[in-house]
């Protein structure tokens, strides 16, 4: 009679299951693995029992025997192997799945590849249950982590941003996209395809385009102060969720690689891996199909070790890089990732976290500064608690002072600083870091009798506990401001430029934090801050989230990265003026000069070329000369702008104008407007090659236009040696 695991407590399978995989752990080689899980009593009954199993590993050679048996050994073989007689093609289902389980033994080699993924698991749901930590943390004591404080305008802070500029061509980027995104409820309009969060339409374009324009920006700076353009290369970690790797593909290639070499990118998938019920049993949605889900972003480190993303870092001289995920569309804001990496590579640290306020009682992890008493001393890192591992750790979520809506650590983010050398040691030490579970999931498992609703979660690991594993070891306890010269470090921003995620849909009557309404919203928060107390306009407050549900925002900015992406820049080219309540301003264009400018509507104002243009190999060319510029002096727009009559989508950018000014500007073409009111429903469109220019003429406009060769001005940025970008407006002859 089969031993069904599941008929013993998670301990007791723990340690029956703890026996066999010590064994293998001594094994020398595979002949001596299969031994050994052939002699445990649960697979040769199992296999007497399944003369149809028996037959395909027959046909399979040593290394997937192994690995079936092992899971035969483990107890799994009455769920997994159930009802094969069912399977319509038993050998394509066969295949697949011993690709599936091929793939697990490999990945996760390092702690035992199927059987040690199993045990982790129970391990996990053990300890879930019982809220305790997989290993001791005695000794171990969290402390506030200090940071520099990069909103404030300081030296240290220009400093940062200068080195983050200066050290940007040794810089890599690497963004995890696999993502679910499941509580996003994305779908395909034609088809009712469920979407990956990659996808997610945010301002008119996928996240996925976001992240590129940003780092596109930054470039742009780097090229405006040095005159070299950079290609950062970029790494992406997709998944086969929801044929996330494809789409993420195609959106690659349906936008021509953004301008860039294809061979600047490189994917790496994330592994797929098998849930387990709270009785320990894989759960399965049909015979030798298990439920699968992308196993965390802890794998990201490993995973780029194995599929040579750091080889091919290192081979361009790449040796730090970015880490940002894509769900977060804010954190291109203003100056915090040029600082985050400035202050990582001018210090030689080797992990650093982008972090902010954190609000008490949310479902975010904290940023803290461990104290590990060890033999001859203390063990020190900056690093990341999960939410879910508070009560374990005996961490209060208590408020920074009385009444605060902020806790006393700050927010653990997904923006981050990596030194590749160091990560790669780690990596040897702790292949997938920060691993947890959340068995809060409910499935429909598959069984003989019928589908059957069970609780179950799968590994997942946390990428920012690779820090973990980068420590210092000091002699004596450290105090405070002692702290500044760790290996690992922390930014500490605005939350508003730091932290909005996209990672749910938005439920009627709750809160639109973590929503795309709610990242829209806090993007509109910044734009604010950035034309009131940089560029001195005077904009209308943002309304309550009520009447911005129910209406809209009070008004819309969006502007292109290239702009100047730092705020000290685009406060140079744009400022006085005035938005009145609902007017709505876009600019798609890098080279732009704004003073005084009086909007009451839409103006929307679009260069084909913004840095520069496409070569005929499609690669975009940086070059002053070949983009669309616009200059609007003391120039006062009125138009009906949005029809709010109708139920507006801001975020995704789907607005209903009444009226509108729209600028197109082809090529190298200028827009220049001076002490003029533009008026109505407008459409200006400005061939390549030419100037055009609007004056007022009585109570009228007039225009003309004016053929130019190049460019008839640039913006000129210098560093000075306050580490201030200060800019000045050259006019070509």
């Amino acid at each position: 009679m089969v031993t069904h695991r599941s008929l013993l407590t998670i301990a007791e399978q723990i340690s029956k299951i703890e026996d066999i995989y010590n064994s293998l752990k001594t094994a020398k080689d595979l002949d001596a693995k299969l031994k050994i899980v052939e002699s445990v009593p649960e697979t040769s009954q199992f296999l007497e029992s399944s003369p149809l199993l028996k037959r395909l590993l027959l046909q399979s050679d040593n290394k997937n025997s192994f690995v079936v048996k092992g899971l035969l050994a483990i107890g799994q073989g009455p769920i997994i192997f159930q009802d094969l007689d069912r399977i319509e093609d038993l050998n394509e289902a066969w295949n697949k799945f011993l690709g599936l389980l091929s793939d697990m033994e490999n990945f996760y080699d390092m702690i035992g590849g199927v059987v040690g993924y199993h045990l982790t698991m129970l391990k996990l749901i053990d300890a879930c249950q019982h809220k305790t930590l997989l290993e001791s943390h005695e000794g171990v004591s969290f402390q506030e982590p200090e940071g520099l404080k990069i909103f404030q305008d300081t030296p240290e802070a220009r400093k940062a941003v200068r080195w983050g500029i200066d050290h940007l061509r040794e810089m890599a980027e690497i963004y995890p996209v696999g993502g679910a995104g499941d509580r996003l409820n994305l779908q395909d309009e034609k088809t009712g395809e469920l979407l990956p969060a990659a996808q997610l339409q945010f301002c008119g374009r996928t996240l996925l385009e976001g992240l590129i324009r940003d780092l596109q920006g930054r470039e742009f700076l780097y090229y405006k102060l040095f005159g070299r353009q950079l290609v950062t290369p970029i790494a992406l970690m997709t998944s086969y969720e929801k044929n996330n790797h494809q789409r993420v593909s195609r959106i690659c290639e349906s936008l021509e690689w953004f301008g860039r070499s294809k061979k600047s990118f490189h994917f790496f998938i994330q592994p797929l891996v098998p849930m387990l019920t709270i009785e320990g049993d894989w759960a399965m949605q049909a015979p030798l199909k298990p439920i699968l889900k992308p196993g965390g972003h802890g794998v990201i480190w490993k995973l780029a070790e194995d599929q040579g993303i750091f080889k091919w870092f290192e081979s361009l001289q790449r040796h730090k890089a970015i880490v940002r995920q894509i769900n977060n569309p804010v954190a291109g804001i203003d100056n915090g990732l040029l600082a985050l990496a400035g202050l990582g590579c001018h210090k030689k640290k080797d992990f650093g976290f982008a972090s902010c306020y954190r609000l008490l009682n949310t479902a975010e992890g904290m940023d803290v500064l461990r104290e590990k008493q060890v033999s001859g001393g203390y063990e020190y890192c900056i690093t990341n608690v999960e939410y879910t591992e508070f009560e374990k750790f005996g961490i209060a979520d208590a408020p920074v002072q009385q009444g605060s809506p902020y806790s006393h650590f700050p927010s653990n983010t997904n923006i981050l600083f990596a030194d590749l050398k160091a990560i790669r040691e780690a990596v040897k030490v702790c292949p997938i870091p920060g691993k947890l579970i959340n068995m809060k999931t409910k499935v429909s498992c598959y069984q003989s009798s019928g589908m059957v609703e069970k609780q179950a979660g799968r590994l997942e690991s946390i990428m920012q506990n690779i820090a973990d594993h980068i420590v210092d070891h000091c002699p004596k306890r450290l105090g405070p401001g002692e702290h500044n010269d760790l290996r690992t470090f922390l930014t500490f921003n605005k939350r508003s430029k730091t932290l909005s995620v996209a990672k749910q849909a938005y439920e009627s009557g709750k809160s639109i934090v973590g929503t795309p309404e709610g990242c829209f919203y806090e993007l509109m928060e910044n734009y604010r801050d950035l034309l009131v107390n940089y560029c001195r306009m005077d904009v209308p407050p943002l309304n309550d989230e009520k009447e911005y549900m129910d209406e809209g925002s009070s008004f819309v900015v969006l502007f292109h990265p290239a702009l100047g992406g730092v705020y000290s820049v685009i406060s140079q080219k744009i400022h006085g003026g005035k938005l009145a309540k609902w007017a709505e301003w876009v600019m798609e264009v890098a080279e732009a000069e704004v003073v005084n400018l009086n909007l009451e509507g839409s103006l929307l104002i679009e260069a084909d070329n913004i840095m520069g243009k496409k070569n005929s190999e499609g690669l975009l060319t940086f070059d002053n000369s070949q983009t669309g510029k616009c200059t609007l002096i003391n120039v006062t727009v009125k138009n009906k702008g949005i029809d709010r009559s109708f139920k507006q989508a801001s975020w995704k950018r789907q607005v209903h104008r009444s009226e509108s000014l729209r600028i197109t500007l082809h090529g190298n073409a200028e827009f220049f407007a001076e002490n003029v009111i533009l008026e109505g429903d407008m459409y200006f469109d400005v061939p390549s090659d030419h100037r055009l220019v609007i004056y007022q003429q009585g109570e009228e406009i007039a225009w003309h236009y004016d053929p130019i060769d190049g460019s008839s001005w640039e913006w000129e940025y210098i560093l000075d040696n306050q580490d201030r970008i200060l800019l000045e407006k050259i006019k070509k002859v």
